[in-house]
């Protein structure tokens, strides 16, 4: 029985692990996605509306009977499936849509339908590293933006002292000076905004904008992308190491079965 039962799980395993099987899967999802967005287009009429609701049924089913394969691929040791945050997240998804809302939550159904469309990172090894090394960005990312917030609250006092009177909008209290060194962290339209300051403070309204642009956008925002990137990069060499590994795996398998049937072969010979 247990044997049936490692071969069932083997060949469940081959199919999991097959090229086209991931193929089809990455297809159902793209045009999942699409009927999704067709599904809240309000140019599209409700028959057709009505069509897309019964095609996105099948496409449920079908999720449902890969996931199975998917933990049928793993019944020599359940757990294994569960080792797998992919895994649990595509668990996740399945279940939000059976869970039975009213039509207030019908959001929360629709919701699971879009996040369907995060699947494609387990089609994309590469996009699933990428995932992760700006996940293991966190904690350094934490750091640099606590950095980053002493430098917007020192400058916002700043503002908030010398610019309170020029510009009141802008730099009117803390929260208001918050938000507009934000926008000028952004890039975007900061000269418009330093415009009554340089009026008003010819010489040190440039040089607060100039020094705050300097260390906010062009240091510390580096610094993000530094942070990120460099954990990206460590994520995708764990990828390829990983891959080279699972293959070196496979080749031993396959070296270990031939010997397996040389060794039965020279048995009969002998015989």
């Amino acid at each position: 029985m247990n044997k049936l039962k490692n071969d069932f799980s083997d060949k469940l395993k081959e199919i999991v692990e097959s090229k086209n099987f991931n193929i089809l899967v990455t297809l159902v999802i793209l045009f999942s996605a699409l009927l999704v967005g067709l599904g809240v287009e309000p140019s599209i009429s409700e028959s057709w509306k009505s069509s897309i609701s019964l095609i996105e049924i099948f496409i449920l089913v079908f999720f449902v009977v890969e996931l199975l394969i998917r933990v049928g691929a793993e019944a020599k040791n359940p757990v294994t499936f569960f080792k797998d945050p992919w895994n649990v997240f595509d668990l996740i998804i399945v279940l939000l849509c059976f869970i039975p809302l009213k039509s207030n939550f019908f959001f929360i159904l629709r919701l699971a339908r879009i996040l369907r469309t995060m699947r494609l990172f387990r089609a994309f090894p590469k996009l699933r590293a990428i995932i992760q090394g700006m996940l293991n960005s966190f904690s350094s990312v934490l750091y640099v933006a606590m950095l980053l917030f002493v430098l917007v609250y020192v400058f916002a006092i700043i503002g908030v002292s010398v610019f309170a009177q020029v510009d009141p909008i802008n730099f009117g209290s803390i929260p208001l000076t918050f938000f507009t060194l934000f926008q000028v962290l952004t890039l975007e339209s900061w000269n418009v905004i330093m415009i009554p300051v340089v009026q008003a403070f010819p010489l040190g309204g440039p040089l607060y904008f100039i020094s705050f642009i300097v260390l906010g956008t062009m240091l510390i925002m580096n610094l993000f992308l530094g942070v990120i990137v460099n954990n990206m990069n460590t994520a995708l060499k764990a990828l390829d190491e990983t891959q080279e590994r699972s293959n070196e795996e496979k080749i031993l398998a396959k070296v270990t079965s031939l010997e397996k049937q040389l060794t039965i072969l020279t048995k009969k010979l002998k015989k």
